[in-house]
């Protein structure tokens, strides 16, 4: 059991999850409903609300939230990788995503990234099963499952554009009456339907955006159109997400699949994952989890690969040395082990607010993500100290934090006082 509070994001979208419990519970009529969830949409919010409405809040119970997300993305992975490859190639990339480190710790913490990878490969699942936009009904189906991902996260939209343009050429669905009616459908279905949240938190949305961009620039994240730009996804990708072996596998798996053209439609795949790839490359703003929706996608490949080899005894025996391998790495990083040095660092990387290193693996991310630790930082202690000096002063109580440090923090202060009951506001001293 894991006694920490939630980070920094994480901590901020159970607080907003709150908005929502306090809603259903006639508490919270002064707020607008499109604006309970701040400057991020509801769908990952409202889901956390649920958990608690059932149960009760509890920052542990909050990632059950993320259970079906995980349902979706492995089924999506597997549908995709079948479509692509084969049946066989489907089930391994489904099994290479359930034993990725980067998803296996994100999947225990309150993140929209986690529900955003599950809708990306869904809505690419049902994007080839429209077949172009012959089909009305799975047409209508796509653009639900896209409303469903702009409601989780904006950056949706950069997923799914390259390769609904993709079909679009590749079909020329211009030419085709019905083809380019249910295209038009399945955008307005998407656009109606988050628009109910977009629409009235436009405004505030782009001077978001324009933090966001101003902060990227502050924390040294690297210029757009630099070197250091364009390899710091790759970086991050064998460093932080799949470390070094199965990094190492998945380019040797590349090599072999564009060889052998072991994908049926490399062209959809390619450009699906290089398209999103540019885009947040561009960004000035960079993290890890911005690139954990293509993390299942690029599962194929390997699959793919793994598929060709066949089912002699030296194939065999090469699935159960990867197999334990990846059961291996999944112990290391959930649960740690002491015989081995918690990071092994192949070679320095980018410098910015954090060092980004090579990595032939790690037991944790920054001391943040990893096995879990029983550490009291004492939030309650210091909310109900707060409570009795401003009760026997005869003040209201508030607090101010100046550290922002992971786990102790204004977000997550704030956090702690809705969870005891406290109205105290919390503010952050800059």
């Amino acid at each position: 059991m894991d006694s920490r509070p939630p980070v920094w994001d994480m901590a901020i979208h159970q607080s907003y999850a709150f908005n929502y419990l306090a809603f259903v519970h006639g508490e919270s009529a002064t707020m607008p409903f499109w604006a309970m969830s701040g400057y991020y949409p509801p769908f990952v919010h409202l889901l956390i609300a649920l958990v608690w409405f059932v149960s009760r809040p509890d920052p542990q119970l909050a990632t059950l939230a993320n259970l079906p997300a995980t349902v979706v993305l492995l089924w999506a992975v597997y549908e995709l990788g079948a479509q692509l490859a084969g049946r066989t190639a489907g089930r391994w990339a489904a099994l290479i995503t359930a034993f990725t480190p980067y998803l296996i710790w994100m999947s225990r913490e309150t993140i929209l990234d986690y529900w955003l990878s599950a809708w990306v490969a869904a809505s690419l699942v049902v994007l080839r099963r429209a077949d172009g936009f012959l089909h009305r009904c799975r047409s209508f189906q796509l653009g639900i499952v896209m409303a469903l991902g702009l409601l989780t996260k904006w950056l949706f939209a950069a997923f799914v554009i390259f390769p609904l343009l993709y079909v679009v050429i590749r079909q020329r669905v211009w030419q085709d009456a019905t083809r380019l009616r249910n295209l038009v459908a399945s955008l307005l279905i998407a656009a109606a339907l988050a628009g109910i949240w977009y629409v009235p938190n436009l405004a505030g949305m782009l001077r978001f955006f324009r933090q966001k961009d101003a902060a990227g620039a502050l924390e040294g994240e690297p210029p757009p159109l630099s070197f250091e730009s364009f390899v710091y996804y790759l970086r991050l990708l064998e460093g932080y997400q799949l470390f070094a072996l199965l990094f190492s596998f998945l380019m040797v798996s590349c090599a072999f699949v564009w060889r052998k053209r072991l994908i049926r439609d490399a062209g959809f795949l390619a450009v699906t994952i290089s398209g999103a790839w540019l885009v947040l490359t561009v960004l000035r703003t960079k993290d890890p989890r911005y690139t954990m929706p293509l993390l299942g996608l690029l599962a194929i490949l390997p699959g793919a690969w793994i598929q060709s080899w066949g089912n002699a005894w030296p194939a065999g025996a090469c699935k159960m040395l990867l197999t334990a391998t990846l059961v291996l790495q999944t112990y290391v990083i959930n649960f740690g082990a002491s015989w081995l040095p918690e990071a092994v660092v192949l070679a320095e990387g980018y410098t910015g607010s954090l060092r980004w290193d090579w990595n032939l693996y790690l037991q944790h991310y920054f001391h943040i993500l990893g096995p879990p630790r029983l550490e009291d930082w004492r939030h309650g202690e210091i909310l109900h100290k707060i409570a009795r000096h401003a009760q026997y002063n005869g003040v209201s109580p508030s607090l101010g934090v100046a550290p922002d440090l992971p786990r102790f923090n204004a977000n997550n202060f704030a956090l702690s006082a809705r969870l005891l009951g406290s109205t105290a506001p919390v503010s952050r001293l800059v």
